[in-house]
C-alpha cells in the first residue's frame, strides 16, 4: 500500500481548510466564496474519476468499455454538478440566472478562484483529490468486469452528502446575523468530514486487501 498518499491527502485537506478560514477572517471573503470553492472540489473529483475510468480501461485493455463509462459518467455527474452550481450561484451568490445554466456557474467560478489566494485553495483541493484518486488506484485490483461501475459510483455517496451540506450551509449563512461564523463552522465541519472519510476509506482498503491475500493464500 502506498502510505504517502493518505498523508498527502490529509495535509492538503488541512491546508486548504486553513487557507479558506484565513480568507474569511483576514481577507473578508464572503460566505458564498466558501460555498463556491467546495462546489469546485466536487467538479475536480469528477474530473479525476473520469481519468481513473480511462486509466483502468487502458491498463486492462478494455478501451471501448472505459470510453462508454467515461462518457456516461461525464454527462450524468456533470449535469448533476452543473445544476447544483446554478442554484448555488442564483440563490446564494445573487448572480442573475441569465439565459442558461452555464453563465452563472462560470461567474461563480470566477469569483471563487479569481485571486491568488482562491487559486491556492483550488490547488490544495486538487492536490487532496489527486492523492485520494492515486490511493484508490494503487489499492485497487482492476481485473473485474465491474471495475468501471465501482469507480463511477465511488464519488456519489460523498458528493450527495456535500451537496446537502453546502445547500444547508448556504441557508444557514443567510439566516444568521454572523455569516462569517457560519462560514467557519462549515469549514470545520467539512474538514472533520474529509478526515473521517479518509480514515474510513483506509480501513475499508485494508480490509479488502486482507481478504484478497487470504483468498490468494
Amino acid at each position: 500500500m502506498n502510505e504517502s498518499a493518505p498523508r498527502l491527502q490529509a495535509a492538503a485537506a488541512i491546508a486548504s481548510a486553513a487557507v479558506i478560514a484565513a480568507g474569511v477572517v483576514f481577507f473578508d471573503w464572503p460566505a458564498f466564496t466558501v460555498l463556491a470553492l467546495y462546489w469546485l472540489e466536487n467538479v475536480i473529483i469528477g474530473a479525476l474519476t473520469v481519468v481513473r475510468i480511462l486509466a483502468t480501461g487502458a491498463r486492462t485493455e478494455r478501451y471501448a468499455g472505459s470510453l462508454a463509462a467515461a462518457a456516461f459518467f461525464t454527462f450524468h455527474y456533470g449535469f448533476f454538478c452543473l445544476l447544483h452550481g446554478f442554484f448555488m450561484a442564483v440563490l446564494f451568490g445573487g448572480i442573475h440566472p441569465g439565459a442558461g445554466l452555464i453563465d452563472p456557474v462560470l461567474l461563480m467560478i470566477g469569483r471563487a478562484a479569481g485571486d491568488r489566494i482562491g487559486a491556492l485553495v483550488v490547488a490544495a483541493i486538487a492536490l487532496a483529490a489527486a492523492a485520494d484518486a492515486w490511493r484508490a488506484w494503487t489499492q485497487s485490483d482492476t481485473t473485474d468486469a465491474r471495475d468501471f461501475g465501482r469507480i463511477m459510483s465511488s464519488p456519489y455517496g460523498r458528493i450527495v452528502v456535500l451537496h446537502v451540506v453546502l445547500i444547508a450551509g448556504g441557508f444557514l449563512m443567510q439566516a444568521l446575523q454572523l455569516p462569517s461564523l457560519a462560514a467557519l463552522l462549515l469549514v470545520a465541519f467539512k474538514l472533520v468530514y474529509d478526515l473521517r472519510a479518509q480514515r474510513r476509506d483506509e480501513t475499508l482498503a485494508l480490509a479488502r486487501r486482507a481478504v484478497g491475500l487470504d483468498r490468494r493464500g
